[in-house]
């Protein structure tokens, strides 16, 4: 597939064809090697001249250095090619001569120099700040408004023991003095104290309201745990990982995301994403399932003048109420968010995370970047297609 002009954000690799690239290797690549030199190269169009420099430095313990723009590579290889461990990626790489000469080594560094350097690695590259970065590219090539902001989560499993907060830790609870039911009597002792609690409550809700999503996210859960969900059969079954939490447009791209570990509940993390979404573009809508039924959201809405649908639907017995038939239309467009959660789960990410602590969040974040620049990508392409085809 051909292209005649270049598009913004590191498209220079996807503008030629297998045959002009050929010329260059023993054998034509396939196109699954075609698209990771596609990863590789894009990532690195996005990093900032600093960034790069650190990163071509050479790393010498012993007789061979390695640049870590080759661990990069091999980190990037992992997850386009759902290898679980570093191992594996290196078996792999030692098999293939033309993922050797993307990444420009003649050499596979052993399994410890490369997990070694992998941490050197995620000191330099950040998958959040190249994220914005791609976004405001995006944003800046499409020039559109999301008209509808998909919000979703999905749980994905590490093998690791999962955080569980020890009995020394927990904080004894007091037993709450029962309140005497009904009405206050005015001016009385309970009166005020209901008044006081009351107003706490309030400028606790406008505080949370109001912060940024730095300040909102690190209030929760970033560690490994463990959370319950319901399957197709109505049996609750058990995972032990972290969760992806993503807000996408009408065509799948992520605008916000975060990584929680999996107890942390959805509703806790649709005001924080929905903040993060419109620091970096305007929204009319936010689409969500009845998971993220929860006050302060429709607060949040409200104060920035934007609007959430929720499904509602039917749980314990009580009958779900009706939507409307412009909110049911318009709540079609979620199906994008639960595309783009499937693609980073089957496209990028191995069956189960082998890596640990923020290791292991980091692989979820580079792999959320990529599906990210996938989408990105497609986008991009269409719109130079159409503006050739009216330029015609």
């Amino acid at each position: 597939m051909k292209h005649s002009t270049a598009s913004a954000f590191g498209l220079q690799s996807l503008l030629f064809s297998k045959e002009e690239i050929a010329t260059c290797f023993l054998r034509y690549p396939t196109d699954r090697e075609l698209e990771f030199m596609s990863y590789f190269h894009g990532i690195q169009s996005i990093l900032l001249p600093d960034e790069l420099l650190r990163l071509r430095k050479l790393h010498n313990r012993g007789r061979i250095g390695y640049s870590l723009v080759a661990i990069l590579g091999i980190q990037i290889l992992k997850l386009h090619y759902r290898q679980p461990t570093m191992k594996e990626t290196l078996l792999l790489l030692q098999e293939n001569e033309i993922l050797r000469n993307i990444l420009g080594i003649c050499r596979v560094p052993s399994t410890a120099s490369a997990s070694r350097l992998a941490r050197l690695v995620e000191k330099v590259v950040k998958p959040a700040a190249l994220h914005e970065r791609v976004i405001e590219a995006y944003k800046e090539e499409m020039n559109r408004t999301v008209g509808h902001l998909s919000i979703d989560s999905t749980t994905i499993q590490a093998r690791e023991k999962p955080f569980v907060r020890s009995k020394e830790a927990v904080i004894p609870v007091v037993p709450a003095v029962p309140k005497k039911k009904g009405p206050k009597k005015k001016g009385s002792p309970e009166e005020k104290a209901y008044l006081e609690e009351k107003a706490e409550a309030e400028r606790k809700k406008v505080e949370y309201l109001k912060e940024p999503f730095e300040k909102s996210l690190s209030d929760l859960e970033m560690r490994c745990s463990m959370t319950a969900k319901q399957n197709s059969k109505g049996k609750r079954q058990w995972f032990i990982g972290y969760k992806a939490h993503l807000a996408t447009d009408d065509f799948g791209v992520v605008i916000a995301f975060t990584v929680t570990g999996a107890c942390v509940h959805d509703c806790k993390v649709a005001v924080p994403l929905m903040k993060m979404a419109s620091q970096r573009t305007d929204f009319f809508y936010a689409l969500m399932d009845k998971g993220y039924l929860n006050p302060e959201i429709n607060a949040y809405a409200g104060m920035i003048g934007r609007r959430v649908i929720i499904d509602q639907r039917a749980r314990r017995g009580k009958a779900a109420l009706p939507m409307d038939k412009a909110d049911a239309n318009r709540y079609k467009a979620r199906s994008t968010v639960e595309r783009s959660n499937s693609e980073l789960k089957d496209g990028f990410l191995p069956d189960k995370i082998y890596r640990r602590g923020s290791h292991a969040r980091y692989d979820i974040e580079m792999a959320i970047l990529m599906t990210t620049m996938k989408k990105v990508w497609k986008m991009l392409l269409l719109e130079e297609e159409s503006k050739a085809k009216k330029a015609s």
